[in-house]
């Protein structure tokens, strides 16, 4: 009884000193200033699977583009892929989307971690994230940067298979926000003190502990055995994707683009064409062809793009005319790197 005590009351002012530490060494972040239920929703759904210093600047010009849910509810969807262009992973758009349109529907932001569930593109982490941040609710968070503290405070281990491993992980940081809460540490502050140190201070390679509040209590940290936690993942299976596509310009510098369908991989976003129009009057010359490769998530992707010069194509609602050099369309980064080459690569092809 007395051990245990004497533990609790350990981690407590642990936690009360990471709190304190959070307070002098937190970053500055555009969504920590008024966060709100809706600034937190949109920062958390850009920084899924992407690094704070990629979402900066997207989210300033997206909250300004849209300040509140009502006004991204309102807006066409081609708007929201238009401003959300290079920053990848594009379901969360079409999501944000969705989600916004079903609050407006409802008349609030959800208050319940079910409720945020419903949300399109919210998981467990994410509705912990809001409801702690924008309510000070005490709810468990678990993040790439959160998993990193945790495994290395606690020493937990893969050895029992991943769900156990999880469990345990979304167990601890459960008990932490709630003991927290317990003494009157703000869940908001704590779990974000929990993601900031993950990702300044317990960082995957050569943590900086002697920085961190947490040592005394950190298992990893008294063994020295901070580069064994997290355990490592089975490594990753690789899916190859072979896309062979064309790229039409025609003699006033324009390309000829295709937006992809519902259901398509990619959907919403603009591409070049897999197949050659129909309605082709005049044979196209071929110029030449490009190679490019890309990473998506677990997909590496090789793309070959023949390049022709035509003319006499004529446009619909899903197959657009734009400047080569500006096509100010929702579009994904492999188009984006494709058409850099083909500039670089046909200097003269803008030329009549």
């Amino acid at each position: 009884m007395g051990k245990a005590m004497n533990a609790n009351n350990k981690l407590t002012l642990a936690l009360q000193a990471m709190d304190k530490w959070f307070d002098r060494q937190k970053r500055v972040l555009p969504w920590r200033n008024d966060p709100s239920f809706y600034r937190v929703w949109v920062s958390e759904i850009m920084l899924q699977q992407t690094q704070v210093v990629t979402v900066i600047p997207y989210f300033e010009r997206f909250v300004a583009r849209f300040p509140t849910v009502q006004s991204l509810a309102e807006a066409p969807l081609e708007d929201v892929l238009l401003l959300w262009s290079g920053l990848g992973y594009y379901s969360r758009a079409r999501n944000l989307h969705r989600g916004a349109q079903e609050i407006v529907k409802n008349q609030e932001f959800p208050k319940t971690r079910e409720s945020w569930l419903a949300i399109p593109g919210v998981g467990n982490y994410t509705a912990g994230a809001i409801l702690s941040i924008a309510d000070n609710q005490p709810e468990a968070i678990l993040d790439g940067n959160v998993e990193r503290v945790i495994s290395r405070l606690r020493k937990v281990s893969r050895e029992k298979g991943e769900s156990l491993y999880k469990a345990t992980l979304w167990t601890i940081s459960k008990d932490l926000v709630e003991l927290g809460h317990e003494h009157r540490i703000c869940p908001s502050n704590l779990n974000q003190a929990l993601m900031e140190l993950g990702a300044t201070v317990c960082i995957p390679r050569n943590p900086r502990c002697l920085l961190c509040p947490l040592t005394e209590i950190c298992e990893a940290y008294k063994s020295q055995e901070q580069g064994s936690y997290p355990p490592k993942k089975k490594p990753k299976e690789w899916i190859i994707v072979e896309e062979n596509l064309h790229c039409f310009v025609n003699e006033t510098g324009e390309v000829l683009l295709r937006r992809r369908g519902s259901g398509e991989w990619r959907a919403g976003l603009w591409d070049l064409l897999e197949q050659k129009p129909q309605n082709l009057k005049v044979k196209p010359f071929l110029l030449g062809e490009i190679e490019s490769r890309h990473i998506v998530t677990r997909h590496k992707i090789k793309r070959s793009t023949q390049i022709w010069r035509v003319k006499n194509v004529s446009g619909s609602e899903d197959l657009r005319w734009v400047p080569l050099k500006n096509p100010n369309l929702p579009m994904g980064s492999a188009l984006k790197k494709t058409i850099q080459k083909v500039l670089v690569e046909f200097p003269g092809i803008l030329s009549s």
